[in-house]
């Protein structure tokens, strides 16, 4: 009877895939954490020198954006840097500032990186953002003194379009309305935006829910909001208008303007933009150097 041979090829095929499975998955985590680690020593380099530009209590976030680390770690340039503060303050009214920075471009050597002798981080292009809370705001406004109006609480902010400022969207008719929308679709980021600011307010002993529907502007780096038409809503003096003196009392105690300082790394602010609870400021700057004299 005819033995038939053994076959061992297989079994050592198997091993031998089994051996390099496993050192690519190896090789793929040690890359990982290489990664991980590059990623965390380049932050803590920014954000150090981010805390000092910022003049700041505690380091700020700094996230680095892309795929991998490591490929641009070893170009020296990343595409995508972004750098989150929040609590900042300004002087007594604006106690809890975000700050907001995007660095595009971002030149800083790996041999440098590593050595821990980095000295300036290049940026091609910078956009700052400083955002005020609305908790902000209603420290602001509280501190317009009116007789006719006692005491302003729960503020809130929310973006309209500078054509409900205008008018009432009740009030019009479809081309109108048709028109207004149009008009508010064209709107981009600039020195004004709609704003509506709502309320409770204290009028002669008696609280009412008012909102302001006014213009914020931007205007020598500082906020400034007017309001243009008020409107009342679960009001203990009935819906409509109020008595031209409450009217103007009311306008004048919403009327503010805000100073949130100097954008970081000289940006110099160009918009204004709405978001629900928050007012901002934006700006951009070019070819500016993070950490230099």
């Amino acid at each position: 009877m005819t033995q038939t041979p053994s076959r061992p090829a297989p079994r050592k095929r198997r091993k031998t895939v089994r051996r390099l499975v496993i050192t690519f998955v190896v090789l793929l985590g040690l890359l990982v954490v290489a990664d991980f680690g590059a990623a965390a020593m380049f932050e803590y380099q920014v954000s150090k020198r981010a805390r000092d530009q910022f003049n700041l209590a505690d380091d700020p976030s700094v996230k680095v954006g892309g795929f991998s680390f490591l490929a641009q770690a070893i170009s020296g340039e990343y595409g995508h840097v972004m750098i989150d503060a929040k609590g900042v303050p300004v002087e007594d009214t604006l106690r809890d500032l975000e700050v907001h920075i995007e660095l595009r471009d971002v030149q800083a050597p790996l041999g440098e990186l590593v050595s821990g002798s980095l000295k300036e981080v290049k940026v091609r292009e910078v956009e700052g953002q400083v955002k005020v809370k609305a908790s902000d705001v209603n420290r602001a406004v509280a501190a317009n003194k009116n007789a006719a109006i006692r005491s302003i609480t729960n503020l809130t902010i929310d973006p309209v379009s500078e054509q409900d400022v205008a008018t009432d969207p009740d009030d019009r008719t479809d081309a109108q309305q048709e028109a207004a929308e149009r008009a508010a679709e064209a709107e981009i980021e600039d020195t004004t935006a709609g704003t509506r600011i709502c309320a409770t307010v204290d009028i002669g002993g008696d609280e009412t829910e008012l909102c302001a529907f006014g213009i914020i502007s931007l205007v020598d780096a500082k906020m400034t909001f007017t309001p243009g038409r008020l409107e009342l809503r679960n009001s203990v003096l009935g819906a409509g208008e109020l008595p031209p003196v409450l009217d103007a009392a009311a306008k004048q105690a919403l009327t503010f303007t805000l100073d949130p300082g100097e954008l970081p790394f000289t940006v110099t602010p160009t918009a204004v933009t709405v978001d629900s609870g928050v007012l901002s400021v934006k700006g951009t700057a070019s070819d500016v150097v993070l950490g230099g004299q």
